[in-house]
């Protein structure tokens, strides 16, 4: 059963196409993954939010947009001394190539920019979610010269213990008021969002019965990825692995251009019909959250894109 609502304009914003930009901002946590070109445009003064960026690779498409974020943290209209933790995967180059310029360009920022290198399965506390809420490093399969990375946010949760799932509430009263909640409950670890980044198909482990996934979709279909780079992942096998990860939302993101939204949505609709993810399916088509269940959305959005193909006389993406 899908979880309504969660999270879609009201605590997400971003932008992505493959090859040009990929970002994305949620609001909840105050968190930027990736950050591709134009994301401080996108954001305006909402940069002022972000208290951590996470990024999955050193890709130009996925850092970007660092620069000029960064610059506008230190310059805008906003506050200007909170701080600013930037994750990555560690020993990436290219990564370490933009940090060594913002340090020789950004002597004098106004707040504190920390840059912290990460490993695979690393536990990181969100402190202002009061230590029960906290992000976990997972590998990723994407570039084989560097390590890539996906995230997930992870809540700390309490349950009933399976021996008492199925009794009435009197009969467990009577067990907590002999021996204690404790008796009767027990924690455990719900992952609430995740993030995977450019990359092939996610272990489906890695992402179990997410509440959110946000999984790459380049292609739609295998025969598409002509240059056979074998980096990025195609439309059934992003569905087999939700449904094999039993989420409740999919995000899709990261498409080509290469398809018009027509072709996009008549893709995605032939493709849960085959493979029936069960779960609800959205993409984030540049910077739109389009709903598959939702055929006004992508209406809307279709109408949009014609009337700017109009202004412009050019075709659109």
């Amino acid at each position: 059963m899908t979880t309504p609502n969660f999270p879609l304009q009201d605590q997400l914003r971003g932008f992505s196409r493959a090859l040009f930009s990929t970002w994305l901002y949620h609001r909840r946590f105050n968190i930027l993954f990736d950050a591709g070109e134009g994301v401080a445009t996108g954001l305006l003064n909402r940069v002022f939010g972000i208290r951590r960026v996470f990024l999955s690779h050193g890709h130009a498409d996925h850092i970007a947009g660092l620069v000029n974020l960064i610059n506008i943290r230190n310059l805008g209209a906003g506050d200007q001394t909170a701080s600013l933790q930037i994750y990555f995967p560690r020993d990436n180059k290219l990564i370490e190539f933009i940090t060594d310029y913002l340090t020789r360009t950004q002597k004098d920022l106004s707040f504190k920019l920390e840059w912290i290198p990460l490993e695979e399965d690393e536990k990181i506390l969100l402190d202002d979610q009061k230590s029960k809420v906290f992000m976990r490093t997972f590998k990723t399969r994407h570039s084989q010269r560097q390590l890539s990375l996906g995230y997930n946010i992870i809540e700390q949760r309490r349950r009933l213990k399976p021996q008492f799932v199925g009794l009435s509430q009197r009969e467990i009263n009577e067990v907590i008021w002999s021996k204690g909640k404790d008796e009767v409950a027990e924690e455990f670890e719900k992952i609430i969002f995740s993030y995977g980044g450019d990359s092939r198909p996610i272990d489906p482990q890695k992402i179990a019965e997410s509440l959110f996934l946000c999984h790459e979709c380049t292609y739609l279909n295998i025969e598409d990825d002509e240059r056979n780079f074998q980096q990025h992942s195609y439309l059934a096998e992003v569905l087999e692995t939700a449904k094999a990860a039993r989420v409740e939302n999919l995000l899709l993101f990261h498409t080509s251009l290469r398809y018009n939204l027509e072709e996009l949505r008549q893709g995605i609709e032939d493709g849960m019909a085959r493979i029936n993810p069960g779960c609800r399916v959205l993409v984030l088509h540049g910077d739109s959250i389009l709903d598959t269940a939702s055929p006004h959305s992508w209406k809307k959005r279709i109408q949009r894109e014609r009337a700017r193909e109009k202004a412009l006389g050019e075709p659109s993406e």
